[in-house]
C-alpha cells in the first residue's frame, strides 16, 4: 500500500475540513488516509490531573467526529486514526516526515506575526521539510474551489525546484485539469506598473518568459496530457500570485528550507495563505 495522506485533527471546522480535503486528495491518489490528533498539558501537569484528562478526552473527541463524518462520505477509503502524547507541533512533523502529503487546517494567517510563527499550522509549515498542504474553510463545504492548477515559479536567479514542478503537474494530472504556470517579476528598483503588463516587449520581459517557458518544457513532455497555461506578469510576486490562486483549484508554492536560519514562511506563502480560498501547498526546496 503506498504512503498515507495524513491529516492533523485538532476539532475545530478548520481541521474538519482540512480533513474532508485529505480524503478526496486520498481518494485522488489511491492511499490511505491517516487521521492524528495529539494532546499535552504543560509541564509540571500530573498526568492524572483533571487538566490532562480534558486534554486527552477532547483529542479522541475530535477523532471520533472526523471519522464518523468521513466513513460516511467515503466509505471504501482505508483510515486510521492515531492519537499521540505530545504537542502537536512535535506530532506533526514526525508523522509528515512518512507521508505522501501531510495536510492542515489554515485560518488564514493575518498580520506580520505570522511570518514569525503564529501558529501551530505556519509552524509546521516553515519546518517542514517534506509537501505539505494548508486548507481553509469554505462558506459552503461542499463548494470546492473550481479552475486550474496554479504553480507559481521564481524563474528569476535560480532554477525552479524540480520537486515545485513535478508537483503541480501531478495534481493537474491526477484532476484532469490544466496548469497555470505563474511567474511575476519585477525589474530591480523599480515599482510595478499599472495596469499590470501582462505580456511584455522589454528584453527583460522576453529573458523573463524564456526563463518560464525553458523550466516547463520537459515537463510538458513528460505530462502531454496537461494542458498548460504560462503568465509571465510584471508585478510584486506576493500580490500576483496571491489574486490568481482566487481563480484556482489549487496553488502550488515552493517553500524554500533555510538551514540555520529562524524558521518563517515567506511573503509570497503568507499572502497566498492570507488571501486565497483555495488549498494551498507548500513544497520544500533548498
Amino acid at each position: 500500500m503506498s504512503r498515507p495522506v495524513i491529516a492533523g485533527i485538532d476539532g475545530s471546522a478548520t481541521s474538519l475540513a482540512a480533513a474532508s480535503w485529505a480524503a478526496r486528495e486520498a481518494v485522488l491518489r489511491d492511499a490511505p488516509l491517516h487521521l492524528l490528533a495529539a494532546w499535552s498539558c504543560e509541564e509540571g501537569t500530573p498526568p492524572d490531573s483533571p487538566e490532562a484528562a480534558a486534554s486527552r478526552l477532547w483529542a479522541v473527541h475530535s477523532l471520533d467526529l472526523a471519522l464518523d463524518r468521513l466513513r460516511g462520505k467515503h466509505p471504501r477509503l482505508p483510515l486510521h486514526a492515531q492519537l499521540l502524547n505530545t504537542s502537536a507541533h512535535e506530532a506533526l512533523l514526525t508523522a509528515g516526515a512518512d507521508a505522501q502529503l501531510l495536510v492542515l487546517g489554515s485560518r488564514g494567517l493575518s498580520g506580520t506575526s505570522a511570518l514569525l510563527l503564529g501558529s501551530t499550522g505556519a509552524q509546521t509549515a516553515a519546518q517542514a521539510d517534506f509537501p505539505l498542504t494548508l486548507v481553509r474553510p469554505l462558506p459552503h463545504p461542499a463548494d470546492l474551489p473550481q479552475g486550474p492548477v496554479l504553480l507559481a515559479l521564481d524563474a528569476g536567479h535560480h532554477a525552479p525546484p524540480d520537486d515545485v514542478i513535478a508537483f503541480a503537474f501531478e495534481e493537474a494530472a491526477i484532476r484532469r485539469a490544466s496548469l497555470r504556470a505563474l511567474y511575476a517579476w519585477l525589474p530591480a528598483g523599480l515599482l510595478p506598473t499599472y495596469p499590470v503588463r501582462r505580456h511584455g516587449h522589454s528584453p527583460q520581459a522576453r529573458q523573463a518568459e524564456n526563463r518560464l517557458t525553458e523550466a516547463l518544457h520537459p515537463w510538458r513532455q513528460k505530462f502531454p496530457s496537461v494542458r498548460v497555461e504560462e503568465m509571465c506578469v510584471e508585478d510584486v510576486p506576493a500580490g500576483a500570485v496571491s489574486a490568481t490562486a482566487r481563480h484556482a483549484a489549487l496553488a502550488v508554492l515552493g517553500h524554500r528550507l533555510r538551514p540555520g536560519g529562524k524558521p518563517r514562511l515567506g511573503a509570497v506563502a503568507h499572502a497566498t495563505l492570507r488571501h486565497a480560498p483555495c488549498p494551498v501547498p507548500l513544497i520544500p526546496h533548498t
